[in-house]
């Protein structure tokens, strides 16, 4: 667990250490301010999902796991076998399309998939000799990161997201943590690659972003 942490913290410095170097060369970048201000919409509706994803995995976990007694499959882990790795892939994709190139994206989820693929067989490996049979079916029921398309339809909001569970650990501290790092990386983005930053326009957008995540999430949660 300590090399992994390790690892990870370097990895996340190397991040924010290619995120000023990305700055550097501002072709890069779209040339036009409104069309940044279009990906920082997209991705900060796709950094609240990611952030209330992993909430909600942890949460559900928490209340139906018993201690790692027992193999959780409802709630997200009814629709993929790792929401809490899919949450984290999603967040980088938001972060991208916050303070990156946009087109860096792939190639995050390339890297993203290289550094967590072991770890993801490891942890399965070990649920397969815990559970045996049990997580043998699940495993063959349910994929491992990404729905199968013809279920997507099928996704009920309020299967994935219980607000209970979000809110029963930690995990909700991300979503304090996370937007205003994101606010001040666009702040800082603005300045290098535009020239200027106005701090009004740049909470307005993430203010009306987040408006229209919640209107759209509380519209689904109760059709759901």
């Amino acid at each position: 667990m300590k090399k992994r942490i390790q690892i990870d913290s370097t990895l996340l410095t190397a991040v924010i250490f290619s995120t000023f170097i990305f700055f550097i060369f501002k072709n890069l970048y779209p040339r036009h301010l409104w069309i940044d201000n279009l990906l920082d919409i997209f991705g900060i509706v796709i950094l609240l999902k990611a952030i209330l994803l992993r909430m909600s995995a942890r949460g559900h976990k928490k209340a139906h796991s018993a201690k790692s007694k027992s193999l959780v499959t409802s709630g997200p882990y009814a629709t993929i076998r790792n929401p809490m790795y899919l949450g984290s892939a999603m967040m980088g994709v938001g972060f991208i399309f916050l303070v990156w190139p946009w087109w860096s994206a792939p190639l995050f989820l390339i890297l993203f998939y290289i550094r967590f693929r072991p770890q993801v067989e490891k942890e399965e490996a070990f649920l397969e000799k815990h559970f045996e049979s049990e997580f043998s079916k699940y495993k063959s029921q349910v994929p491992r990161v990404w729905p199968h398309l013809d279920d997507i339809p099928k996704i009920r909001t309020r299967q994935v997201f219980n607000l209970e569970e979000c809110f029963s650990t930690k995990e909700q501290l991300g979503l304090l943590t996370w937007p205003v790092l994101a606010i001040l990386l666009e702040t800082v983005q603005e300045y290098f690659i535009y020239g200027g930053t106005d701090i009004k326009d740049t909470l307005l957008i993430f203010t009306c972003s987040v408006l229209a995540f919640i209107a759209g999430f509380a519209y689904y949660y109760q059709k759901n």
